[in-house]
């Protein structure tokens, strides 16, 4: 459960618990697609932001997805850039 300060952090940024939660339960959808089915795959290896958008998940106008892969030795951690004040 996230503390007033990491509401407010979240908040700046124009995020919030819920939105995160939502956006976990659509990863976690898209991961087990990914490794369930080799159509999907095969899409989303090709060109991950059109799946994504396929999928109705998000990607802003101009930006690209990639996928990476988390190994033995590496984890990749991915955050939200912060909003700057005022956009």
């Amino acid at each position: 459960m996230a503390n007033d300060d990491t509401n407010a952090m979240l908040g700046e940024m124009g995020l919030n618990t819920e939105s995160l939660d939502r956006n976990q339960q659509a990863y976690a959808d898209l991961v087990a697609k990914y490794y369930g089915d080799p159509d999907f795959k095969a899409r989303m290896d090709a060109d991950p932001t059109a799946v994504l958008r396929a999928e109705g998940i998000d990607v802003p106008e101009g930006a690209t997805a990639k996928l990476l892969f988390n190994t033995e030795k590496l984890m990749h951690v991915v955050l939200p850039a912060k909003v700057k004040s005022g956009d």
